[in-house]
């Protein structure tokens, strides 16, 4: 797929009209046009911005963008204790142009789950800093009961948060925020995952001083906040998105 066709497909993907993307870069809707349809090649950072806003950025090494994780949580609960980065006002500058965020950066009524989408999309769990690979096998309940054991602080998020707040499907890829990764792979039994083999998995993800912020407890597992359990199942894989349409109240075919 040429880069034509990937900005395309990915503004396709994620809901985005041509003016809407527009916005989002800062260039004029018949630009966009003119890239997807080949009669112009954007220049690299032009290339970058963009895909970087459909939560694709070049090549695929890069790690997410914890900013955009912050700048939606931060929209929706101002009173968390997240500072407003550089990274956080650019995020609230794109939102803002179409319509997401308002002046003051927090959520416009009723684009709640517009905002956590795009967030998703820009930090994808296959990319957070940090993230560590395991080989399948315990299930995110197995996991959180052994590290509650040993007195390691964690918060469950991905399809098996989502189905603390809301039972909506079986659990496809234990996804945990632990504060050490070294540590909770040893107390719950982990081996690690082959380097570059695919297939099922168990991922362990540092605390970043955002997404493990407003953990709560259900049924004795202690479960990232509902708004991060939405923004990592958007950014996750498979039936993921769609038990995060359930909790933001989407339709789902």
């Amino acid at each position: 797929m040429n880069l034509a066709e990937r900005i395309s497909t990915l503004r396709r993907v994620n809901g985005l009209s041509a003016r809407q993307l527009a916005a989002l870069v800062d260039v004029a809707p018949t630009t966009v046009t003119r890239i997807e349809a080949g009669q112009v090649s954007p220049s690299f950072d032009l290339a970058q911005e963009i895909l970087a806003v459909l939560g694709e950025p070049i090549g695929f090494t890069g790690t997410a963008d914890l900013s955009a994780i912050a700048t939606a949580r931060l929209a929706l609960d101002p009173k968390l204790g997240i500072a407003a980065s550089p990274g956080v006002e650019a995020w609230r500058q794109r939102w803002a142009r179409i319509g997401l965020i308002d002046e003051s950066g927090q959520v416009v009524a009723g684009k709640e789950a517009g905002l956590l989408f795009r967030a998703g999309r820009a930090a994808r769990l296959t990319r957070r800093p940090g993230a560590v690979d395991f080989k399948a096998g315990p299930t995110a309940y197995d996991i959180a009961e052994a590290l509650g054991a040993a007195g390691i602080e964690y918060a469950a998020t991905g399809d098996a948060g989502a189905n603390l707040y809301r039972s909506s499907a079986g659990e496809t890829w234990p996804v945990l925020y632990v504060e050490d990764t070294a540590r909770a792979s040893d107390a719950a039994g982990l081996d690690h995952k082959e380097t570059g083999s695919f297939g099922m998995r168990v991922t362990l993800i540092p605390f970043d001083g955002v997404s493990e912020l407003g953990r709560t407890a259900i049924d004795g597992i202690t479960v990232a906040a509902r708004d991060q359990v939405v923004i990592d199942a958007y950014g996750g894989i498979d039936r993921m998105a769609e038990q995060a349409d359930i909790l933001v109240g989407r339709r789902v075919a």
